[in-house]
């Protein structure tokens, strides 16, 4: 969403005033600001995503390593015979 507003500025630099028209200041420069929404319930997803990615890449590594031991393990069961 896409507004115009009328800005004033402190000497920090921070909004000191914002208004809708010209009339209700004098020193203000017109700015056009572009609000954004935040969907919280989205970067939480994210999140719990990349935390089940790391988990799935972890278990896929034990997996080989497991799947390698009992490789080793039936090779030496076979040698006893």
């Amino acid at each position: 969403m896409l507004f115009k507003y009328f800005i004033e500025f402190d000497d920090l630099g921070e909004i000191k005033n914002f208004h809708k028209s010209k009339k209700e200041c004098k020193d203000c420069k017109e700015y056009l600001v572009k609000l954004i929404p935040i969907d919280r319930k989205r970067e939480k997803l994210e999140r719990e995503a990349n935390k089940f990615n790391k988990a799935a890449d972890k278990l896929l590594s034990d997996v080989k390593k497991f799947d390698t031991e009992l490789n080793k393990t039936i090779k030496n069961l076979r040698r006893i015979r």
